[in-house]
């Protein structure tokens, strides 16, 4: 699948925002400071809630797909089992 653009600066702007939570995870972790856990934890939502789908969105329909797939599958097996 190839990205467009702005496409590729969004997973990058939301990359190194991942990249800088991650930082700040380990200085919080290290110094035992609250308000830095703080400013992480909502720094992960953010990251969470707006940039998900910029950074994991291809990933999620795959993984959509295949379990759409496997319901179908499930249920055609149960459907099958319970005819007999």
């Amino acid at each position: 699948m190839k990205f467009t653009k702005r496409q590729h600066r969004q997973k990058l702007f939301w990359s190194l925002l991942l990249f800088v939570d991650v930082l700040l995870f380990v200085e919080a972790l290290s110094t035992n400071s609250v308000w830095a856990c703080i400013v992480v934890m909502i720094l992960s939502e953010i990251i969470y809630f707006k940039g998900n789908h910029a950074l994991f969105g291809t990933y999620d329909t795959k993984r959509k797909a295949r379990w759409a797939a496997r319901q179908q599958a499930y249920l055609k097996r149960k459907t099958l089992k319970t005819n007999k």
